[in-house]
């Protein structure tokens, strides 16, 4: 479903697959992401999709003048855009533009749907929605982090950990309703943590889908639990959230390889869990302070 409507979101500027990437966090829930891009003509090119029910942020990329704007068929003054800034828009209503420029997109699609989840696990009023307001852009540095920290995967969507997606659509997800939302969100109690065997089956399936393939509601229907709580429990259990410690342990499954075997970078990179070479050697140089091959000659001279 994700990828039908991220082709939808698409189609109405020429684009036939963009790149979706669908969170499996709240189970059935539509919550995903795509990136739309393409290039200025001289007449511009009209924009115009079907109402949905849900909501759009547009995390924009590049710098936009203003555009004819219009919702319901009614003229909307659209500010300029700057690089950073985003866009909320409600989906329920239609949304149409002329848009004269070049255009670089992160979007992320919550359905309303997603967005009960998310707050009945959260101990939100039900009922609430977002403040959206048309052709308003918004300032927000943690929202603009969220839609680059997405780039990667947009490059390697065959690639992207399931794990990495559910955090940050669900990390987008706590910011707006915290921020954005039209009733205050209760902070959620903090129940405790981990039993020993949800914290040991956790740690068995973190371990046996290196990869990432494995997604934050997959650990916790397995330990019984909601996400919120499971992700809540995690890091009070072990110190860390589930994609921090999974990443520790692709590092010392490299480590581990680099020392005991002769396995090219490559090879490594790719048993130990990492998307390619290139992720691994930043991920390694950043947590070591060493490339792979240098760490590996340093440790056996």
């Amino acid at each position: 479903m994700g990828e039908q409507i991220g082709q939808r979101l698409g189609k109405f500027v020429g684009l036939d697959q963009p790149v979706t990437l669908v969170a499996r966090a709240l189970q059935s829930a539509e919550l995903f992401a795509t990136r739309l891009r393409w290039e200025d003509s001289p007449e511009g090119n009209p924009t115009c999709f079907a109402r949905m029910e849900g909501y759009l942020v547009c995390v924009q990329r590049r710098s936009l003048l203003a555009n004819p704007y219009w919702v319901d068929d009614h003229p909307v003054p659209l500010e300029p855009l700057r690089r950073g800034q985003f866009l909320l828009i409600d989906v329920r209503q239609q949304h149409a533009a002329l848009v004269r420029g070049n255009v670089d997109c992160v979007s992320f699609y919550v359905s309303r749907e997603a967005l009960e989840r998310f707050r009945e696990e959260h101990d939100v009023p039900r009922g609430a929605t977002l403040r959206a307001r048309s052709g308003v852009a918004f300032n927000d540095e943690p929202v603009r982090q969220l839609g680059e920290c997405m780039l990667p995967a947009f490059d390697r969507p065959e690639r992207a950990s399931q794990l990495f997606i559910d955090h940050v659509t669900l990390a987008l997800l706590s910011h707006l309703t915290e921020f954005y939302g039209d009733r205050a969100a209760a902070p959620a109690p903090l129940r405790g943590g981990l039993a020993p065997w949800q914290e040991r089956r956790a740690r068995e399936m973190l371990m046996a889908n290196l990869d990432g393939r494995v997604g934050l509601g997959d650990l916790a229907r397995e330990c019984q639990l909601s996400r919120s709580h499971f992700a809540r429990a995690f890091k009070a259990t072990v110190g860390v959230p589930p994609l921090q410690w999974q990443q520790a342990q692709r590092l010392e499954r490299a480590k581990t390889l680099l020392l005991e075997s002769d396995l090219p970078v490559s090879d490594i990179a790719f048993t130990s869990g990492f998307s390619d070479s290139s992720h691994f050697t930043r991920a390694f140089t950043r947590a070591t302070g060493a490339a792979p091959g240098s760490w590996r000659r340093a440790r056996r001279a």
